[in-house]
């Protein structure tokens, strides 16, 4: 069962409890439980806008070819996020749609404000990836991603830059977004949390709730998932990559005992 949205924004937001996956999956362990098939049926058909306001369903975003299987979906808070922007500019150089297509993956953004806030959200951060938004944030409840301004306990190491320096920047992008007839609130709901998602050839198989509005995975774990791939040689499965417990121990993925219990059903 997904999370629900909580009614307190002060609040923090808790996790699903952890769901193992099955080894077919070929993706290390959930660190939030997945939602359910009708929720994500539902997720599939929720509309995303770009940023010319022309509308496409999730569904649509996430199909796959015959050169990518796993779509990497993003999700962020309200396009006036400081901590949010510091997370998107961390991603490279080691995310970066040349180093994703040699992994059969791709990544998408999407928001929570108006789409006119996309175009000078996307060329403050110059970003190479697509971005969309959902400011009615269907599918940020679909997927169970809450509501909170709860900040985190210690500060992650994506985010580089000062509260007075994140105050600047988001002053200039009201200014600019102004420019592309955007208005304040069309930012997107300052409370809304969001996450990362692995979508396998139309099949969610991970998922990652943020706990509070600085609690994404770090590039360097998201790169673990996107490393961590199977491939079936002589019925064996080989890992690419490996999960460190520690940091994903940390996100709630699993316990230091469940380790050796993925290790017995084969999941590692």
């Amino acid at each position: 069962m997904a999370v629900a949205a909580t009614s307190n924004p002060k609040s923090k937001v808790v996790l699903a409890k952890p769901m193992v996956q099955s080894p077919s999956s070929g993706l290390p362990p959930s660190p939030s439980q997945l939602p359910s098939q009708s929720e994500w049926d539902k997720a599939l058909s929720l509309p995303m806008v770009d940023r010319n306001g022309e509308i496409h369903s999730f569904g649509s975003l996430i199909q796959t070819d015959h050169e990518i299987d796993t779509v990497l979906v993003i999700f962020v808070r309200h396009f006036f996020c400081g901590l949010c922007k510091n997370y998107i500019e961390s991603l490279s150089p080691l995310i970066t749609p040349e180093t994703l297509k040699l992994q059969r993956t791709r990544l998408i953004i999407i928001g929570c404000g108006g789409y006119s806030m996309i175009k000078p959200y996307a060329e403050e951060l110059r970003t190479p990836f697509p971005i969309y938004t959902d400011h009615s944030r269907a599918i940020f409840k679909a997927l169970g991603m809450g509501r909170t301004l709860q900040g985190p306990a210690k500060k992650p190491a994506y985010v580089k830059t000062t509260v007075v320096e994140m105050g600047l920047k988001a002053f200039k992008h009201v200014m600019k977004s102004a420019m592309h007839g955007g208005a304040l609130w069309e930012a997107g709901d300052m409370s809304q949390v969001g996450g990362e998602w692995f979508i396998r050839n139309g099949k969610l198989e991970w998922g990652h709730r943020m706990p509070d509005t600085a609690g994404h995975m770090s590039a360097e774990e998201i790169w673990d998932v996107v490393k961590f791939r199977s491939e079936e040689q002589g019925g064996t499965q080989i890992r690419e990559g490996i999960v460190r417990a520690g940091t994903m121990e940390k996100h709630g993925a699993f316990e230091p005992s469940r380790i050796e219990d993925t290790k017995r059903c084969g999941c590692s």
